[in-house]
């Protein structure tokens, strides 16, 4: 994932990274993964509970070494989503109120974001992020050696 630098939306992951009846697989962008935020956060996470941390996250790039930049999630495999919102204030927009953007300090990307409970498209978009987890956590094993 390319863009997550989410306090709110972190502390719901690593929570959830804690639970033993959770699977959860969150792969980051390498070159994100050095922003000043995210680095922060994820810092953060390292050394409230590494365990938690090493067994669900991994940072890499994609399979042909350039940003691995796709969104998305699968729970439960009854819903996905995907599209081109960062997981960051930013990306998400901030002061969204009863669905009328504004307020001080508005500020929003231009993204896209789709939901679906379509199960075969389900199953491709898990295992294409599963793909891309394995892929991250060789390149991280690899760079260990």
């Amino acid at each position: 994932m390319f863009g997550f630098d989410d306090d709110e939306l972190n502390d719901i992951l690593m929570a959830i990274a804690k639970d033993p009846q959770i699977v959860m697989l969150i792969t980051l962008d390498k070159s994100q993964a050095g922003g000043i935020h995210e680095k922060k956060l994820l810092d953060s996470d390292i050394a409230h509970d590494a365990t938690a941390f090493n067994t669900h996250f991994v940072i890499g790039e994609s399979a042909t070494h350039q940003i691995s930049h796709t969104k998305g999630f699968v729970a439960d495999g009854r819903v996905g989503g995907e599209g081109s919102t960062n997981w960051s204030t930013s990306g998400e927009g901030s002061f969204v109120v009863t669905g009328k953007p504004g307020g001080p300090g508005y500020k929003a990307q231009n993204n896209t974001q789709t939901i679906f409970t379509d199960p075969d498209t389900l199953s491709r978009f898990q295992a294409e992020l599963i793909a891309e987890h394995m892929t991250a956590q060789a390149q991280a094993s690899k760079a260990k050696s």
